[in-house]
């Protein structure tokens, strides 16, 4: 079966969303205020048997430096390496990077994670179990309304901006 836009979107930010839980629970902070992340041997076990399609991400980040940088870099080379031509075309890959869905989805899960921030740091919980909450949230009648009227914006300001143009 060939891949569509939907499968890319959904391995796109399935590796955005990991990477954003790595940093979430196993950033060490080191005496000079660097920013590390730390997984034990255990945890990249874990994570090698339950998400072995992501594991690579946790291994390369294992023991780095963690920033704003470090993280877009990390997740780029990821997709570069594991996912684009492998599993998607890298054209669909550049189509999922310069759409409004994709930047749309980055910014329901960043403020998902941020309005459910103490909830998740009350006790680890599974990448998994993040997946899950988020989806419910996600399906919420509330987040499908924001959904709509974004996604009704984008088109509205598309239609605009080719109106101008022509």
């Amino acid at each position: 079966m060939k891949p569509n836009f939907e499968t890319a979107l959904a391995r796109i930010t399935e590796v955005v969303m990991f990477e954003n839980w790595l940093r979430f629970y196993f950033v060490e902070e080191t005496e000079d205020d660097t920013l590390i992340i730390r997984l034990p041997d255990m945890a990249l076990a874990k994570l090698r048997t339950h998400y072995g399609h992501l594991a690579g991400l946790a291994e390369r980040l294992n023991s780095t430096e963690i920033n704003h940088k470090t993280s877009l870099n990390a997740v780029c080379l990821f997709v570069a390496s594991e996912i684009d031509g492998v599993l998607l075309p890298e054209a669909l890959i550049g189509e999922v990077f310069d759409s409004t869905r994709f930047h749309l989805e980055l910014q329901l899960f960043s403020s998902w994670v941020q309005s459910h921030e103490e909830q998740l740091d009350e006790a680890f919980m599974e990448y998994s179990l993040w997946l899950q909450l988020y989806r419910e949230w996600k399906n919420s009648d509330a987040v499908k309304e924001h959904i709509a009227s974004a996604q009704e914006a984008t088109e509205r300001n598309a239609r605009v901006a080719n109106d101008t143009t022509h």
